[in-house]
């Protein structure tokens, strides 16, 4: 097996392992074998096959970690899923939220969540709205507009 070839098998070894850890580390190194691996088939030999391995795995980790975290994690702020992907939609009032802590309903796509006006002021039925946040299955709302 020629070193090319090695680094072909470690770079799949190493992306198939990063499906089960966290952090992007491993397809990092995987990116730095591939580029490895390259150029071995390009005639470099080994020295410059390791400079080839380092080089693309400083910049890797500088550049494509750091932008994948923040893309997929993105701290808690990426993309809202479940119940966070309803704050910000407008709606509107099927049953009017009466004034104070009162609880109405309103109509979400083709959902009914009940809900509490965010300024404690009254929303009468048919009033457009936009949900402020969520508190465990209650939207929180206001006046749209």
């Amino acid at each position: 097996m020629t070193y090319p070839q090695i680094w072909l098998v470690v770079a799949i070894i190493l992306f198939i392992l990063e499906i089960f850890t966290p952090g992007f580390v491993l397809a990092n190194i995987g990116v730095a074998a591939m580029a490895a691996a390259i150029a071995g088939w390009l005639g470099a030999d080994l020295a410059w096959q390791f400079i080839a391995f380092a080089v693309a795995g400083l910049v890797s980790f500088v550049t494509v970690r750091p932008l994948l975290l923040r893309t997929i994690k993105d701290g808690g702020k990426g993309i809202p899923t479940g119940v966070d992907a309803l704050v910000g939609r407008e709606a509107f009032v099927t049953e009017t939220i009466p004034a104070g802590i009162g609880r109405g309903r309103v109509q979400v796509d083709a959902d009914s969540w009940l809900a509490v006006s965010a300024d404690e002021q009254e929303i009468p039925d048919g009033t457009p709205i936009v949900i402020e946040r969520v508190d465990s299955s209650i939207l929180v709302v206001r006046r749209s507009g």
